[in-house]
């Protein structure tokens, strides 16, 4: 399901966006959700390399500090 967002963007801002999306071929829409997504999706994969990078180390966290 999707959700709809409304954002207030000064003129030219949105102008801008709109030349964007125009010469990628594709809406205001699909451009502003790309953008986000991929946002996103860099957040998630620098946590995951964090946890990734913890786990590595774990076996001295539990030495050090204890259980």
């Amino acid at each position: 399901m999707s959700r709809h967002v409304t954002i207030r963007l000064d003129e030219e801002f949105h102008d801008r966006l709109k030349a964007r999306a125009a010469a990628q071929g594709t809406t205001v829409t699909a451009l502003i959700t790309e953008v986000t997504t991929r946002e996103l999706d860099e957040d998630r994969e620098r946590f995951l390399a964090g946890v990734e990078e913890f786990a590595e180390h774990w076996d001295y966290f539990q030495e050090r500090f204890g259980k």
